[in-house]
Formats: structure tokens, C-alpha cells, sequence
């Protein structure tokens, strides 16, 4: 799951398969869609979209609400069992709840796949903000507090290979944008063992997090606590809450030489 990513396979693909996955992706972003839609979107003819959602639909992958197609349950199925693939995320989840209870805000647990981060698990404290995240969201690392703990503990040359593949997208003034900058930062959390969003990805949004080791050395995610400004600040935002979520990522490490 947590696979460093390499460049593109140079041999052939099948297109018919390209076609099905650009209209799943499709009817996930827009919430289901019509056949006339759909080809809309992708320039497509509506022949060609119908017959794919019509395999995808008896493949059980999307189902046909009354001329609307959405993406099935079958994939509730399909994200459980790969979910579950990782070897600490039980462990994880765990004190991922642990932090949501104790500090009251958001605790997440992500992993990197694909050379983007991917949140596995999320809980929500008492006075937890809401945020667009949900497991399964997909994140460009180099603008997240989990995403730079992650990136942290890769080489340069990984990281080299995922910025050229994703890039260094702007997403607030706060955003790191360049390579030297980010190298910088990395330097600095491998150094502390811990990593913040500082409104990098959203106003009013700051994060810290800490990058998780498995019992063999190899990096396997990072853990995290989110919540507003208001309260991400001074003292708490740099010294307490570092300290907590150096914590987490450590008892999980302990506890995965158990998994």
C-alpha cells in the first residue's frame, strides 16, 4: 500500500480499461450521473459510455438508479480488504481514537501510495472542527502535516520522483511550492520528528503530525492531530501537541512488533 512509486510502465495498455476507470472516477466526482452526462464530461459518445456502465453494472461495480448511475457498495468490500492489508492499521485506529478523546480535535492516521497520501483512518473529539478529509481521501503530500512526515522519512531520489509526478501545487500563501523549500522543512521534521501545516492547506486550519516507523525500520505512515487556529497556537501548538503525537506514533511502533 505504501509502495514507493516509480516511473510509468513504457508497455502497452488497454484502453477499454482506461475508458472504465475514467468513468468511475467520473461518477464519484459528480456524485452519480446519466449516461448523456457522463459522455458529455469525458467526450465521449453515449455508445461507448453505455456500454461500459452496462459491463460495470453487471460486474456489480455501479448500479442504475433509475437512468443514474453511482458508484456500488462492491467497492465498501474492496476498500475494507485493502484497508486491512496494512499491518498496523488496527494499531493504529486505535490510538488514533485515543488521540480524538484525549486532546478533543481531529486525529488521522495516512499512508502513501502512489506517491500521494491517503487517510486510512479518522475520529473526531468532543470539540473536533469539521474537515473535508474522510478515509479513502486522496492528498498531495507536500502540502500536508502527514503528508511532510511521510515524505520525511523517504530519500531524495523517492522524493524527487514524487514531486515530478505530482508536483508542488499552491493551495494558500502558506503552501511550500518549490523543491528547496520542502527539502528544507524535511530536514527540519527528520530532525524533530514531527511536522506541521501551518494554514497550508486551508485558513484557519493548522496541523501537527509525526511519521510512523514499522518494527523493520521501513517508513509506513505518519499519525496527526487538526483543529482551528484559535487553538493550534503558542505553547500548545508547538510544544504540547508535538509531544502527544510523538507519543502516539511511538506506541504504535511499539505495539506493531506485537502485529
Amino acid at each position: 500500500m505504501s509502495e514507493t512509486p516509480t516511473e510509468p510502465d513504457s508497455g502497452r495498455r488497454v484502453q477499454a480499461v482506461q475508458i472504465s476507470c475514467t468513468i468511475l472516477e467520473a461518477l464519484r466526482e459528480m456524485d452519480g450521473a446519466g449516461v448523456s452526462e457522463l459522455a458529455d464530461r469525458l467526450g465521449r459518445s453515449k455508445a461507448t459510455v453505455h456500454t461500459h456502465l452496462a459491463t460495470l453494472a453487471d460486474n456489480e461495480f455501479v448500479v442504475n438508479n433509475g437512468g443514474t448511475y453511482e458508484i456500488s457498495l462492491k467497492f465498501v468490500d474492496i476498500g475494507e480488504y485493502a484497508k486491512n492489508q496494512i499491518d498496523i492499521y488496527e494499531v493504529a485506529k486505535a490510538e488514533v481514537d485515543r488521540l480524538a478523546e484525549e486532546t478533543g480535535e481531529v486525529a488521522q492516521f495516512m499512508v502513501q501510495e502512489h506517491g500521494r497520501g491517503v487517510y486510512l483512518h479518522k475520529a473526531c473529539g468532543e470539540n473536533a472542527i469539521q474537515t473535508a478529509s474522510h478515509t479513502g481521501t486522496r492528498k498531495h503530500l507536500h502540502c500536508t502535516a502527514l503528508g511532510k512526515a511521510i515524505l520525511s522519512q523517504r530519500s531524495t531520489n523517492e522524493i524527487d520522483r514524487i514531486i515530478d509526478r505530482h508536483g508542488l501545487s499552491r493551495r494558500t500563501e502558506n503552501t511550500i511550492t518549490t523543491r528547496g523549500e520542502l527539502f528544507d522543512a524535511l530536514e527540519t521534521i527528520r530532525a524533530e520528528g514531527v511536522a506541521f501545516d501551518d494554514e497550508e492547506v486551508l485558513q484557519g486550519l493548522r496541523c501537527v503530525a509525526a511519521p510512523i516507523d514499522n518494527p523493520t525500520g521501513d517508513p509506513c505512515g505518519a499519525i496527526s492531530i487538526s483543529g482551528p487556529t484559535s487553538r493550534f497556537k503558542g505553547d500548545r501548538f508547538h510544544e504540547e501537541l508535538p509531544e502527544i503525537v510523538r507519543g502516539a506514533a511511538n506506541v504504535i511502533e511499539v505495539n506493531a512488533t506485537q502485529v
